[in-house]
């Protein structure tokens, strides 16, 4: 067997990093093109959904298709809050197991792009460590 290349493919336009990926174990974040396919081509979608969902610095939804390994912008959905954003990642389980907590205080002096790069810090280290125990990347 050669070497087989999935490509990544990004349609219409790209998502403003860090992202959120929203996966059926945990949320995990990425920082740029490279991680998020990694993240996306590894993760499995949640339970309800056949795509994986994608939240962007500026709080839109991208959705990720396995079967055409494709992200598009996502169309139904209007731009995520910056609560649910919050409870997100408040009920994942890498804050559970972390005993991580955002605190949902003082959130109309903080901008959007601030709470998703905030949070994908806390969870940048939870993916290096999912990498490297799956050999991704």
């Amino acid at each position: 067997m050669k070497n087989d290349k999935v490509t990544f493919r990004i349609l219409l336009r790209s998502p403003k990093y860090p992202v959120i990926v929203i996966a059926e174990d945990d949320i995990y974040s990425a920082f740029g093109i490279k991680e998020l396919g990694a993240i996306c081509y590894i993760s499995e979608p949640t339970d309800d959904d056949s795509y994986i969902r994608i939240i962007d610095n500026s709080g839109e939804e991208f959705l990720y298709m396995p079967e055409q390994v494709a992200l598009v912008p996502g169309i139904a959905r209007k731009k995520w809050t910056k609560n649910e954003i919050i409870e997100l990642f408040n009920h994942s389980e890498t804050a559970k197991e972390k005993n991580f907590h955002y605190p949902p205080k003082s959130l109309s002096n903080k901008r959007l792009s601030a709470i998703v790069t905030d949070i994908c810090k806390l969870l940048g280290h939870n993916n290096d460590l999912q990498r490297t125990s799956n050999g991704a990347c």
